[in-house]
């Protein structure tokens, strides 16, 4: 198990340029950031990085990439609720991957 606590790492968008995400996770889990603090998930519809919202304790695509402003008062260091990144977990851990 590695875990990554705080690396600033080059990643791939379908749609869109590479971008720098700072990571904080390991191979069953992981949350990603923007340089200045603003955690994004991929947004697998629109092939990009997205700014991330909490919906009932998980994460959820804004729809707003990072290459444009973030959504108004987005806050920084966002983490899903502590049930929500155990059930991904363990689903990870029983196959069922992670999109």
């Amino acid at each position: 198990m590695t875990a990554i606590i705080g690396e600033t790492l080059t990643f791939e968008q379908e749609n869109g340029p590479d971008v720098k995400l700072v990571v904080f996770g390991d191979e069953h889990y992981a949350r990603y950031e923007t340089e200045d603090g603003y955690t994004v998930i991929y947004d697998y519809d629109l092939g990009l990085f997205c700014y991330a919202l909490l919906v009932d304790g998980e994460f959820v695509s804004s729809g707003v990439s990072l290459t444009e402003s973030r959504p108004a008062g987005l806050k920084t260091h966002l983490e899903e609720a502590d049930e929500v990144r155990v059930a991904k977990i363990e689903k990870r851990a029983s196959g069922g991957g992670m999109p």
